[in-house]
């Protein structure tokens, strides 16, 4: 699927106020080291509006000219990991991982260069292994994450949040907002579940699709499109009116189900076509959206599946529920769905509206801020000393007049620090 996803960071950076070395995955969804891009590296540009506001650079005492040049801002300069668009995977980037071994390998051979023993366990800073800054923010888009609180443990990094598939949900389906064909028709099946794919952390709704066998609802849940298009790499990006419209609720199943809320567009696609929603996802998810301003359906469908932690039974209750919904006399199941569909418009609202990307918008900025004032901007030549006496140790670099001026002025500033 090709998502611009260069133009969400000129957003990120943007907001920002352009103070961060901001790194980021592509194409969309990538998790591996490889594919990590810098954003906006461009030389000729330096000191430009695309590139770092040269007003929030590290400055250092001392710093001769010539050394002001990306080099140094990869050394220097505050970072921001973006990893908003998967859920964060700490065991992934570990020195012991496939992905993690085969990065190195093509990053060293790149620079004909070997790391020594003394670096291990930089995790997602392999991406920018000599930067000197004590803490990255890792920016994220999951609450209640064990893994986020591994990366804040080894004092490398500091969290924060946004709810980036939001933006980017906008995107792809802002044509719903002035869409005339989302209108309410004769509903063939109550339900409308995508259930595209059964892998990794979705092997949950395998057994979705077992229970509602189980609880004979099978035929009243649409688990493909009407139209049996064949699923391509767009069908995260795209809606289809035929199915909102000849269903009645939206079983969302998301991304991840377990202890963690991490909601994509896969949640925002039946708000932005104004249609009511059951979601399946992670404890806490409708509260969630409630503090974003939107309504659940709390008093005509039962919810209290949210509040449960353990996923099988918050499935079960979750099926259960349908069950429900589907045995009722044919009159009040249809009282239940337009009284449904009403909230479902004020979501549809609240979705477009200036007011819930400015929210977005300023929750990115203040996490940001917030974490940049625990991070500090401080510097640590630790690791660079360590690397440069190991390689000093071996013959393979000096420090001496007429040579790599930037590595002299390093080692000034680890003098002046001693």
């Amino acid at each position: 699927m090709s998502v611009p996803t260069h133009n969400l960071y000129d957003f990120v950076h943007q907001v920002t106020k352009k103070q961060l070395f901001l790194m980021y995955f592509y194409p969309w969804g990538s998790r591996h080291l490889r594919n990590v891009h810098l954003h906006l590296r461009d030389d000729t540009d330096l000191i430009g509006s695309r590139s770092i506001n040269f007003e929030h650079r590290i400055r250092l005492p001392n710093m001769p000219n010539e050394l002001l040049n990306w080099r140094w801002l990869t050394t220097a300069q505050p970072v921001i990991f973006c990893h908003d668009q998967e859920p964060l995977s700490f065991e992934l980037y570990k020195d012991s991982s496939t992905d993690t071994k085969e990065f190195l390998l093509e990053f060293q051979q790149r620079i004909g260069l070997k790391f020594s023993p003394i670096i291990h366990d930089l995790n997602l800073r392999w991406t920018n292994p000599t930067n000197l800054q004590k803490k990255w923010i890792l920016l994220h888009s999951e609450l209640n994450s064990n893994n986020l609180k591994r990366y804040e443990a080894t004092g490398q990094y500091q969290g924060a949040y946004w709810w980036s598939h939001a933006v980017i949900a906008r995107d792809w389906y802002r044509y719903a907002e002035h869409d005339n064909s989302l209108e309410p028709g004769v509903v063939q099946r109550t339900f409308l579940a995508y259930c595209r794919d059964v892998t990794g952390s979705r092997q949950y709704r395998q057994d979705f699709l077992s229970l509602i066998n189980k609880h004979d609802l099978t035929n009243h849940c649409q688990t493909q499109s009407f139209d049996q298009k064949p699923v391509d790499s767009d069908a995260s990006a795209v809606y289809n009116h035929n199915d909102f419209n000849n269903t009645a609720i939206s079983v969302v199943l998301e991304t991840i189900f377990d202890e963690r809320i991490h909601l994509t567009e896969k949640t925002l696609r039946p708000i932005a076509c104004g249609h009511p929603f059951i979601l399946a996802a992670g404890p806490g998810s409708l509260s969630m959206l409630r503090s974003y301003g939107f309504h659940t359906f709390g008093d005509y469908i039962n919810e209290h599946y949210d509040n449960i932690a353990d996923s099988k039974e918050r499935l079960n209750a979750i099926v259960q529920e349908m069950q429900r919904i589907q045995k009722l006399p044919r009159y009040q199941r249809q009282i239940l769905i337009e009284k449904c569909r009403e909230l479902a418009k004020l979501n549809r609202q609240t979705f477009f509206s200036k007011k819930f990307l400015d929210q977005i918008s300023n929750e990115l900025v203040d996490n940001v801020n917030a974490a940049r004032s625990v991070s500090k901007d401080q510097l640590d030549f630790k690791i660079w000393q360590q690397e440069r006496a190991w390689r000093q140790s071996t013959g393979s670099v000096t420090c001496q007049s007429g040579t790599d001026p930037y590595a002299c002025y390093i080692q000034m500033q680890i003098n002046h620090e001693k």
